[in-house]
């Protein structure tokens, strides 16, 4: 669930909570406060399901715009466009690569703060799975739309 969802939800549970609290203690039948508790459950599905599903729309949306960046710096005629994606790519592994060689010489005193590492970690991660699924992902397209 994103984070979205969770804070969209969570309110309507707040609310429905408090509204089934009232009502408790104005209907006076079993039968009446099961019933509206039973309509309260459903008004509150309905609300996480939208919450849901608004939050998949904007997943969707970002993903669009990420590919249709993507490829208009393919066709651009620059070729620092085309190449950001690969050149990036390059300096993290090679930025981590001396890190860690850095890291591991015995004399050096070198210390990675742990924000750092979690920095990098994160950058270098996205950055292959983005890289390298979307270049799949691109050649996958080609050989559906080829054959």
């Amino acid at each position: 669930m994103s984070w979205f969802t969770e804070l969209f939800a969570g309110s309507v549970d707040k609310i429905i909570t408090a509204t089934g609290d009232a009502v408790d203690k104005l209907v006076t039948s079993d039968e009446e406060r099961l019933t509206l508790k039973n309509q309260l459950i459903l008004i509150q599905a309905k609300a996480q399901l939208d919450a849901q599903k608004q939050a998949d729309d904007v997943e969707t949306n970002l993903e669009k715009e990420i590919t249709t960046r993507w490829q208009a710096d393919m066709q651009s005629d620059d070729p620092a466009a085309k190449k950001v994606r690969p050149y990036s790519l390059v300096y993290m592994i090679l930025f981590m690569s001396i890190i860690i060689v850095t890291d591991s010489i015995g004399g050096i005193s070198f210390d990675v703060k742990p924000a750092y590492v979690d920095l990098i970690q994160t950058l270098l991660v996205t950055m292959v799975v983005a890289y390298f699924g979307s270049r799949g992902m691109e050649k996958w397209a080609t050989i559906k739309n080829g054959k």
